[in-house]
C-alpha cells in the first residue's frame, strides 16, 4: 500500500457524499484500468484509500444541483472511486485532508505527473488556469512544480489549439489512446483551421509524434496534403519540409577556406606562389612538400623554382600529383 499522508487516518466515507475534481489530470491504460476494477471485485481491502478534501460552505452550495450530498471532493483517486460506483459500493477508504482546491490540483499533478499519468492536453489546461486565471508568470509555475520554465512555456503553448481539435484530443484519451505531449506541440504549430483534421490524421493514421511535426511543418506551406493517406502524406511532407541541398561553392569560396585554413601554418608569399603558379591543385601537398619553406623569402626566383619542381616531385613520387594548370 501506498504511504498514507503523514498524520492522516483512514476513514469510510459514503460514495453519494463525494465529488470529483472540476478538472481530473490524470490518464490511465484500458489495461491497467481492467485490472485495476478486477482487483476491487475482490474487496476494498485490495485498494489503496483515496485521498479526498472537505467542502466548504459555499462549494456545497455551488455544486448542490449536480451533488446534492456532496461533502468532500476527490484529489486523487478517481477512477478508484468510479470503481467503486460501477461495482455499487455504498462506502470507500478515504484519507480526509484540509485543503483548498488550488492546493488539492497540485497535489493532483504532483502525483499522477510521478506516475507518468498525467494527459498532456488536461496539463496545458491546468497551466491555463495558472497562468491566466492565478496570473502566475511561466517561472512561477516551474518553481511550484518543480519543472523547468522551458517546460511549462511548452505546455502552455498547447492552450493555443482550437476548440473542436481540443475535444478530439480529450476524445482520444477518454477511450485509452491518449496523444502524446510532443503531438500536442505539433498540433499546436499547425494553422487552427486545419487542427481537427490533423488530430483525426494522427488518431486513423497512427502518425508517430516525429511523422506529426513533420506534417503540421508542411500544413503551414501546403494544406491541401492532409487529403493523402499515411505512406504518401508523410513522404510528401518531408518534401516540403527538407529544404534543398546548398548550391555548390564557387571557386573563390574554395580559394579563401583552403587559404584560410593553411595561414596559421605557412607563410603568406609561399601560399600565395603555390596557389597562383598551380592554380591550388594538391596546394596542401605541394606547400607541405616544400621542406625549405622558412628559407622561402631569402630565395632567389631561380632558387623558388627548384624548391617547388623538388616539391612535385615528392609529390608525384607519392601517387598525389595531379597535372597542374600553368599560369
Amino acid at each position: 500500500m501506498a504511504e498514507v499522508e503523514k498524520g492522516a487516518k483512514i476513514e469510510l466515507i459514503p460514495l453519494r457524499a463525494i465529488k470529483p475534481l472540476p478538472l481530473q489530470l490524470t490518464t490511465i491504460d484500458p489495461e491497467v484500468e481492467r485490472m485495476l476494477l478486477e482487483d476491487m471485485r475482490k474487496g476494498s481491502e485490495r485498494i489503496d484509500p483515496i485521498l479526498v478534501r472537505r467542502l466548504t460552505s459555499e462549494e456545497k452550495e455551488a455544486c448542490k444541483e449536480r451533488y446534492p450530498k456532496a461533502e468532500y471532493e476527490v484529489i486523487d483517486g478517481h477512477k478508484r472511486l468510479r470503481n467503486a460506483e460501477l461495482l455499487l459500493w455504498e462506502q470507500i477508504k478515504a484519507i480526509v485532508v484540509d485543503v483548498s482546491r488550488d492546493e488539492a490540483f497540485e497535489i493532483s499533478y504532483r502525483k499522477n505527473k510521478e506516475r507518468g499519468t498525467v494527459d498532456p492536453m488536461l496539463e496545458a489546461i491546468y497551466f491555463k488556469h495558472l497562468y491566466i486565471d492565478k496570473k502566475l508568470p511561466a517561472f512561477k509555475i516551474a518553481e511550484m512544480l518543480s519543472l523547468s520554465e522551458k517546460y511549462v512555456r511548452r505546455v502552455i503553448a498547447r492552450v493555443g489549439i482550437e476548440t473542436e481539435a481540443v475535444r478530439k484530443i480529450v476524445r482520444q484519451a477518454v477511450i485509452g489512446k491518449p496523444l502524446t505531449g510532443k503531438h500536442l506541440d505539433a498540433i499546436a504549430k499547425t494553422p487552427p483551421e486545419k487542427q481537427p483534421v490533423i488530430v483525426e490524421k494522427i488518431a486513423k493514421e497512427g502518425l508517430t509524434a516525429k511523422e506529426a511535426k513533420i506534417v503540421a511543418e508542411a500544413v503551414a506551406k501546403k494544406p491541401a496534403i492532409l487529403e493523402l493517406p499515411k505512406p504518401k502524406l508523410v513522404e510528401e511532407a518531408k518534401k516540403i519540409t527538407t529544404p534543398p541541398p546548398p548550391p555548390p561553392p564557387k571557386p573563390e569560396e574554395i580559394r579563401e577556406k583552403l587559404i584560410k585554413e593553411l595561414e596559421g601554418y605557412y607563410p603568406p608569399i609561399i601560399i600565395d606562389y603555390a596557389y597562383t603558379r598551380y592554380k591550388g591543385g594538391l596546394l596542401k601537398e605541394v606547400i607541405k612538400a616544400s621542406i625549405f619553406y622558412m628559407f622561402w623569402e631569402k630565395l632567389t626566383e631561380a632558387q623558388r623554382e627548384e624548391v617547388m619542381e623538388k616539391a612535385m616531385k615528392e609529390v608525384e613520387e607519392k601517387g598525389k600529383f595531379v597535372e597542374p594548370v600553368i599560369g
